[in-house]
Order: structure tokens, then C-alpha cells, then sequence
């Protein structure tokens, strides 16, 4: 027999949809938590007291300025063994999301011209907005760069991305407002892999970067040029190290340390 939501002493989502807080409704003694993967995957409170991780302190921020509530912070974490340290590194610069604008792509690719570095760049190109018109120009800018950017397209498998990441020389992240990086994985695995990133200020995914340590940080997609000579500048050994930080142990650990409290301490959110 399966057991049902009530046999559970905490019940952890990571669903879009909340649907434990359904059962929440009818059951207020369940202890229901939910760690948010979006920006803001709901527009109201689901119950009155709802337990929510954010995955950053920005994104703690975004989501008390919009439900007028605290929430509890746990970095995502990745397997660094499948990501090892590269420090004989090739040219080029690596674009690695969706090929969208809030990604920032088009930028990229003004970015390599500015500089005359060579750029690849990777994702895919059928998950935007604008699946049609945008990736058309961005294939379109990578083409009248005359071979300085590739088009590389959705990459195929893990080791394929590992690939790129440990052999670029900076990963390039120009994210645009009004959208929020939540925290940004790419940016782990490129440090795990010994890559600096160059990011645009924009929500968690900076909270990983230590500005001229492990990459740089620009204001702005206007100020990536200025901030790139720093990024290329730190040390594979030093974005491995910070990376660490953020391994998927540390974050089992720090959930297990919260289902301990919820379930001690009786907390019912």
C-alpha cells in the first residue's frame, strides 16, 4: 500500500504548482514546506503561514517585497565530481542559456566584437518568449561576425556542457531586467569547473561571484567590456574553491537541518 500525505511528518515540494498546500488547506497541521524554483511561482499566499525556500537572498528579497512574508534561504547545490577543474583553457568566451533576451544572447555577441574574442555560443532556442523572431537574430549576429561567434545551438548531454565550460574562458552571463536570476546553476558549474564568470548585477547568481576572485560583476550589459579583463584574470584554483561551497551535500544537509526543526520544534507554517 502507498502511503498517503498524512503518513508524511513533512512534506517538501518542488513542484510549480503547490499542490501539498492543497492538502495544507483541509489539514493545518501538516508541515509543508516548498522550495521555489521561479521568480515567483505564486501570486498569492497558497495558505497563511506557507514555509518557502528561497534559493538566494535575492531572491528572499523579490519574493518578501511581493508576498509581504520572510523566507528561509538554502543555495542550490550541485555534484561537483561531475564537473572536474580544467586550467589549460582555450579563447573563447561561452554563452551557455536559453538563446532568449533576458538572457541576454544578442549581447553576448556584441561583446566578443567589442573585444575580438572568439565566442561560442550555446542553448536552446526553441524555450523563449520569442521562439521565432529573436534566435533569428541572434543566428543573424553570429553570422555577420564573420566565424568570431558560433552558433552552437542546444547542447546535446552533460558531458558535452562540462565540455564547454571547462575550456572557456570566461563564462558570459548578461542577464537583463526586469528579469531575476534566482540563483543561476550555470554559474556553480562553471566555478566548479575552475571558469569565471562575467555577470550583469542581477539577482542571486552574483552572490556567487567574489568581484575579481572568481569573476566580475558589471552594472549593466553597457559595462562588460570594462569588467571583462578582470574576470579573465582570476585563478581556476579560486573558482573551484568557491564552488565547493555550493555542493549538493551542503545542501542536504542544511534541508535536513530544517525537517529537524520542523518536526522538533512543531512548526506549522
Amino acid at each position: 500500500m502507498k502511503p498517503s500525505l498524512p503518513d508524511f511528518q513533512v512534506i517538501h515540494s518542488n513542484g510549480w504548482l503547490g499542490m501539498p498546500y492543497i492538502h495544507k488547506q483541509g489539514h493545518p497541521e501538516a508541515r509543508v514546506l516548498a522550495t521555489m524554483h521561479g521568480p515567483m511561482p505564486f501570486t498569492s499566499k497558497p495558505v497563511e503561514k506557507p514555509c518557502f525556500v528561497a534559493a538566494s537572498e535575492a531572491h528572499a528579497r523579490f519574493l518578501k517585497w511581493n508576498l509581504n512574508m520572510d523566507c528561509l534561504v538554502i543555495p542550490h547545490g550541485i555534484n561537483l565530481d561531475t564537473y572536474g577543474i580544467c586550467q589549460q583553457k582555450d579563447d573563447y568566451l561561452l554563452f551557455l542559456a536559453r538563446v532568449a533576451e533576458e538572457k541576454g544572447a544578442i549581447d553576448f555577441v556584441r561583446l566578443c566584437r567589442a573585444v575580438g574574442m572568439k565566442g561560442v555560443l550555446a542553448g536552446p532556442d526553441h524555450a523563449t518568449a520569442d521562439p521565432i523572431f529573436y534566435p533569428r537574430a541572434v543566428m543573424e549576429a553570429c553570422s555577420d561576425s564573420h566565424g568570431l561567434v558560433q552558433y552552437y545551438g542546444e547542447v546535446g548531454n552533460n558531458e558535452e556542457k562540462v565540455d564547454l565550460l571547462q575550456h572557456a574562458r570566461c563564462l558570459v552571463c548578461p542577464i537583463r531586467p526586469p528579469y531575476i536570476e534566482i540563483w543561476g546553476m550555470g554559474v556553480t558549474e562553471a566555478l566548479a569547473t575552475g571558469t569565471p564568470v562575467l555577470h550583469t548585477r542581477n539577482g542571486g547568481a552574483i552572490e556567487q561571484i567574489i568581484h575579481g576572485v572568481t569573476g566580475a560583476i558589471a552594472d549593466d550589459v553597457t559595462c562588460l567590456e570594462s569588467n571583462l579583463k578582470l574576470a579573465l584574470e582570476c585563478d581556476p584554483l579560486a573558482c573551484r574553491k568557491r564552488a565547493e561551497e555550493f555542493s549538493r551535500e551542503r545542501m542536504a544537509a542544511n534541508y535536513a537541518t530544517l525537517y529537524q526543526r520542523m518536526v522538533e520544534e512543531n512548526y506549522s507554517w
